[in-house]
């Protein structure tokens, strides 16, 4: 009888399966080390992201900066190219025994060399909706991890763009990441560009779930996670939060495994 009063769960019992077993992939091969010790949630302010920006490029660029550094990536050889002169290429694979991140605070792994770079390009029309670029740039990063490691993330080579989604929020870009995942036209529309939309894989409830699941994990506090989340998206966190809490199990399961 006492079901009645218990909260409806945000995402459906498969889904909720899936996240902790994406969860606890990444932890085993993506250094649960940087996750527990030394990642951030970072957020979608001046704090975080600093920088007077004149052109779209300028911003492009800056962004791109500091998503590589918080994502402990500053060591691989990437490059941003802008739109009109990206030409895509294979894939590179380095000689990586191990995908190791450095400390977003510092570098202190040396530099890696590559016969040629890791290049990611942008969407110049997301320029205008910095935490859209933001999140864009942590989910190719996040594909460039998976792809160097050569794991396969559960589910399998279908289930890869959402899973570095994950990937992405593991990283701490959850934030930037459950905000961008739907986009609201609104009424009248004159303001609304469908090409600045970052392009989402995961449900916005999923990115939620993943993103609460990563501050259960850290210790983070609600208020500290809902700050800068959009407004209606608050009360889903606190129903992610409840949802996971009543999988202590597979809650312990992650945490041993700092």
């Amino acid at each position: 009888m006492l079901n009645i009063f218990r909260s409806k769960p945000l995402i459906d019992d498969a889904s909720c399966e899936w996240m902790f077993d994406t969860f606890e992939w990444a932890l085993t091969h993506f250094d649960p080390q940087e996750f527990f010790q030394r990642s951030q949630l970072i957020q979608p302010t001046n704090d975080f992201f600093p920088g007077n920006i004149d052109s779209r490029h300028g911003m492009a660029e800056t962004i791109f900066d500091h998503v590589v550094k918080y994502a402990g990536l500053s060591h691989w050889p990437l490059q941003l190219q802008a739109p009109q002169s990206f030409s895509s290429q294979p894939l590179a694979l380095l000689d990586l025994p191990v995908v190791q991140r450095n400390s977003s605070a510092s570098n202190t792994l040396p530099a890696l060399i590559a016969s040629q770079p890791l290049v990611i390009t942008y969407n110049p029309q997301q320029a205008s909706k910095p935490g859209d670029l933001a999140s864009s740039y942590a989910h190719h990063l996040a594909q460039h991890i998976v792809a160097q490691s050569q794991q396969l993330p559960p589910g399998g080579a279908e289930y890869f763009n959402a899973s570095t989604e994950i990937v992405a929020i593991f990283m701490g870009f959850g934030v930037m990441m459950a905000n961008s995942a739907y986009t609201f036209r609104g009424g009248c529309g004159s303001c609304y560009n469908a090409q600045a939309n970052r392009q989402a894989s995961l449900s916005e409830d999923n990115a939620m779930f993943a993103l609460a699941l990563f501050c259960r994990l850290k210790g983070i506090p609600t208020g500290v996670a809902t700050r800068n989340l959009k407004g209606y998206l608050k009360r889903n966190f606190k129903q992610a939060l409840k949802q996971i809490d009543r999988e202590p199990a597979r809650l312990q399961q992650l945490l041993a495994l700092k």
